[in-house]
């Protein structure tokens, strides 16, 4: 199956040694996301401003790949502090219509510098 490699999608922060996206088929599997702007400068605004920017950079990705937020079937969050769960919890009920997709959410001890959370997406293009 032929795949299709998406390096650097309009309106992304460049990738530092890594792909933003590829797609094999129906399915897009994204590298995670964080809520970083086009200098590469993580949002201010703490975990809600920066969750909220990786969304958009995972939307962004996904048009240029063909797809919607709303094709995304899995998502793995990578969260600094769990206790953020509540805040992800309103923000995915705000983007998503039901059926959400599935998520697991794990709390790392070390993100990037002032990252809060990182959010890995797969999407299968008109799910």
């Amino acid at each position: 199956m032929k795949k299709e490699v998406f390096v650097s999608p309009p309106g992304v922060y460049p990738p530092i040694g890594y792909t933003h996206a590829i797609k094999v088929g129906k399915t897009i599997y994204l590298s995670g996301k964080t809520g970083r702007d086009l200098q590469r400068k993580v949002v201010e605004g703490g975990f809600e401003a920066q969750a909220a920017k990786a969304f958009e950079n995972i939307k962004l990705t996904l048009e240029a790949a063909g797809a919607s937020l709303q094709d995304i079937v899995a998502l793995t969050i990578y969260f600094k502090n769990i206790d953020d769960v509540a805040k992800f919890n309103e923000l995915t009920a705000r983007i998503f219509k039901p059926p959400l997709p599935t998520m697991t959410g794990v709390e790392i001890s070390r993100l990037g510098p002032g990252v809060a959370v990182e959010i890995q997406a797969v999407a299968v293009v008109g799910s």
